[in-house]
C-alpha cells in the first residue's frame, strides 16, 4: 500500500516534537515508517470506520486506510508532549494552539489583560 503524508501532519510533527531543523522529506520518511511499522492503538471516530491511531517508538499518528492508500492525517506527538498538553488545565486551548489564561469568570480573554 502507498503511504501519503499530509502537509498538516508534517506541520504538527514540527510543532509537537519541536523539530524545526529537519527537512520535510526527512519528516515524511519518519511518518511513513510509523505508519508502516506502528501498532494500531485506538480506533478514531470517522464515518468510514477506517481511521486509527498508530504508535511506533513513542510517536503517535492518526491515519486513514483507503482502498490502495494509507493517508497520515496528523501527528499527535510523543508521550511526554501528550502528557504535558493533558495537564494544561489553567489555560483554554484555542485554534492555532495559542494559550490564553483562564480568568475567575471561567472565560478566556475578556478584552483586557490588565
Amino acid at each position: 500500500m502507498d503511504v501519503l503524508v499530509t502537509k498538516h501532519a508534517i506541520h504538527r510533527f514540527r510543532e509537537r516534537l519541536f523539530d524545526y531543523s529537519s527537512s520535510e522529506k526527512e519528516i515524511e520518511i519518519q511518518l511513513i515508517k510509523v505508519a508502516e511499522e506502528g501498532k494500531q492503538v485506538y480506533d478514531r471516530p470517522s464515518s468510514s470506520k477506517e481511521c486509527f491511531e498508530v504508535k511506533y517508538k513513542d510517536l503517535s499518528i492518526v491515519l486513514v486506510k483507503k482502498r490502495q492508500h494509507i493517508v497520515v492525517l496528523t501527528c499527535l506527538g510523543n508521550s511526554s508532549y501528550r502528557k504535558w498538553v493533558k495537564h494544561q488545565t489553567r489555560y483554554n486551548r484555542l485554534s492555532g494552539r495559542i494559550l490564553y489564561p483562564v480568568y475567575k469568570s471561567g472565560r478566556g480573554y475578556n478584552g483586557s489583560y490588565f
